[in-house]
């Protein structure tokens, strides 16, 4: 069975999957012959439309820690079931941009800005509508969004997401940032704290925090 690869080894290495050919032991035999070519690369395993099992995560996550080529990052899917899944494993798992562009109307003058890279200290993004980065975002780095901000990786430097609006929301695979903004609201964190599957949502005024602590 052929699998699909997309991404870099610089950003990050996608494999696509779907209730089409999803199959355990077929997954783990491409991966594994594919882990030189996967060396050194941040991988993500993308699950759209199949919902997955408890038992199926947990194999998935014993092999991904045996293969030492590359770094596990979690999953991407567009099921809201295998997210709910994963927070309770303590697995980092976002939605993937498909959900996001259902997620809300956008006004013609929003746009949704897609980063393919990690932003460094010094480096900062601006966008009026969504905000999507395949990376980190460093201490000393800055986003600054007029919708939702999505961090694909280990976000550690400020975000500043739904300027003017009522509602949005900041999600991070992990987090450590000892502060962000969100609807004109300033959230303080504790600085030695650091969460897997972070999410931060701003609704009917009030602010909603979920995540895990720590990394498993």
């Amino acid at each position: 069975m052929d699998f699909k690869l997309r991404g870099t080894n610089v950003i990050a290495i996608e494999l696509l999957t779907d209730s089409s050919n999803f199959d355990l032991e077929k997954i783990k035999q491409f991966i594994a012959e594919k882990k030189q070519l996967l060396k050194g690369s941040r991988f993500i395993l993308s699950v759209e439309d199949r919902t997955l099992m408890a038992d199926e995560v947990e194999e998935l996550l014993k092999f991904f820690q045996t293969v030492n080529e590359l770094t596990f990052c979690g999953f991407k899917t567009n099921v809201k079931e295998n997210r709910e899944l994963c927070i309770k494993l303590g697995v980092p798992c976002d939605l993937s941009n498909m959900e996001i562009e259902k997620i809300k109307e956008r006004a013609d003058n929003e746009e949704i800005k897609f980063i393919k890279k990690t932003l460094r200290s010094g480096d900062k993004i601006t966008s009026t509508g969504d905000v999507v980065i395949m990376g980190d975002v460093n201490p000393g780095a800055e986003v600054e969004a007029g919708g939702n901000v999505y961090v694909m990786g280990n976000l550690m430097g400020f975000v500043r997401a739904g300027i003017g609006k009522k509602e949005c929301e900041v999600r991070a695979l992990y987090f450590q940032a000892p502060i962000l903004e969100v609807c004109g609201k300033q959230v303080p964190f504790e600085r030695k704290e650091s969460y897997v599957n972070f999410k931060i949502k701003v609704k009917d005024g009030k602010i909603k925090v979920e995540h895990k602590t720590g990394r498993n």
